[in-house]
């Protein structure tokens, strides 16, 4: 290992700091807010699963061609 070369430390200090920055948004924050969007900051807090359909049921097909 080069100890005593300056731009060894350079380098390591610089990939420590891309290193923070890239982990920073996975660990968990102390803060109020949520780490990631998609989490809650209440675990017990459940999301609903269903999503609300944007078509109707009854809506015809480009290529549906049983109807003709």
């Amino acid at each position: 290992m080069p100890w005593n070369d300056w731009q060894f430390w350079i380098v390591s200090l610089l990939a420590l700091a891309g290193l923070c920055v890239v982990l920073r948004p996975l660990l968990p924050s102390k803060g109020s807010a949520p780490a990631c969007p998609s989490c809650t900051s209440t675990p017990s807090l459940k999301k609903s699963k269903l999503t609300p359909l944007t078509i109707s049921k009854d809506a015809k097909r480009d290529g549906d061609k049983t109807s003709e």
